[in-house]
């Protein structure tokens, strides 16, 4: 399904993926439970996604797709990443990158 089929997105940036509620080790009263993440399309694939730092010491993307991506697979995250544009994210040390787009309410 490409971003055109659904009519109410933006490209997504590290600000509107970012969990409103995060936990990281430095916190001392860590939140019961994080935010939900966003809805996404990547690549044409619909699924879910967030910028956090998921309990770890450093931020980080992950992505819940439901098919598998021909690189992503349907689970993943890194914290290699950087939005070189709205909606294209650059990850790895190999220059891959993907397309994301927020799917607003």
């Amino acid at each position: 399904m490409s971003s055109e089929q659904i009519e109410n997105t933006e490209p997504a940036t590290e600000e509107n993926l970012a969990l409103e509620v995060d936990t990281n080790p430095f916190d001392e009263n860590p939140p019961k439970r994080l935010s939900p993440p966003h809805p996404v399309i990547v690549d044409g694939i619909r699924g879910t996604a967030a910028v956090a730092c998921f309990g770890t010491y450093s931020t980080r993307i992950g992505l819940q797709l439901e098919e598998e991506h021909p690189e992503l697979g349907s689970d993943f995250r890194t914290k290699y990443f950087t939005f070189t544009e709205p909606g294209m994210v650059s990850w790895g040390h190999e220059g891959k990158s993907f397309q994301i787009q927020k799917i607003l309410d």
